[in-house]
């Protein structure tokens, strides 16, 4: 076993949540109405690698502002964030990316039908964080 394996992600402690801010902000992530308790992060000796939530709506969850710190990429710490936040989503779960492939392995497929919070989504990247890539809208 791997020691990322026995990594466990957790939930965000106000020390935590100011960090997981700078990083959203660094990394040009989804950063409205950011809620502490919405979160979890995955640590290893007090270090933030990684963090990521789940915004619940009336009737769909998201997972979004995900983002683990650049020297802990590629270790597979997205993928063990990413399974505990789609055990804490409470409805169908809805996210916008620009790496489909990522998703694709945790169970999401790319969907042209969606509800009017992953629209508005969209309509945030595309107008707010702009990159080459194109958006992308999956369901889980």
């Amino acid at each position: 076993m791997t020691q990322e394996i026995l990594l466990i992600p957790d939930t965000c402690s106000i020390e935590d949540f100011e960090l997981v801010k700078k990083y959203i902000h660094d990394f040009e992530l989804d950063d409205r109405d950011l809620q502490r308790e919405e979160f979890l992060v995955l640590k290893k000796n007090e270090s933030l690698l990684g963090f990521g939530r789940i915004r619940e709506f009336a009737d769909m969850s998201e997972l979004c502002s995900l983002g683990i710190i650049p020297d802990q990429r590629m270790k597979g710490l997205g993928k063990i964030l990413c399974e505990a936040l789609i055990q804490k989503a409470l409805h169908p779960l809805y996210l916008v990316c620009i790496i489909p492939a990522f998703f694709e392995h945790l169970g999401f497929h790319s969907c042209d039908s969606y509800p009017l919070e992953i629209n508005e989504k969209l309509h945030y990247c595309t107008s707010t964080l702009v990159v080459e890539e194109k958006y992308i809208a999956m369901k889980r």
